[in-house]
């Protein structure tokens, strides 16, 4: 008695659809991939951004008498100004503005209050 055995496989047509299936769907993923590196290129900069803002407000509230000033932290542009609101209470406002690798400009700020002697 001989048993015949059912040969187990793909055959090359199966292997090149599922190839051509697998490409289709990869290329289609690309576009989504740009945009999320775009994304996270973009967040990179506001958070360096907003560092950069905490740094230099954090540096006036620990003068003694803050004054107003602006200054160049790797390629961006930061200003920072000291206003009287009363004899004893000063208001600070510190603006940065960068150029992305698109050449789109941005700008971010904080105020904030000190309390002076």
């Amino acid at each position: 008695m001989k048993i015949f055995k059912k040969d187990k496989g793909f055959t090359l047509v199966e292997v090149l659809a599922g190839m051509l299936i697998l490409s289709v769907g990869l290329l289609l993923l690309l576009p989504m991939m740009v945009v999320s590196m775009q994304g996270n290129d973009l967040a990179h900069g506001f958070t360096e951004a907003s560092m950069l803002i905490k740094d230099k407000m954090e540096e006036l509230k620990n003068m003694n008498i803050p004054v107003s000033g602006a200054d160049t932290v790797n390629a961006v542009y930061r200003t920072w100004t000291v206003s009287d609101v009363s004899s004893n209470l000063k208001r600070l406002v510190v603006q940065i503005n960068w150029t992305d690798r698109d050449g789109r400009s941005h700008s971010n700020s904080m105020v904030s209050y000190m309390m002076v002697d």
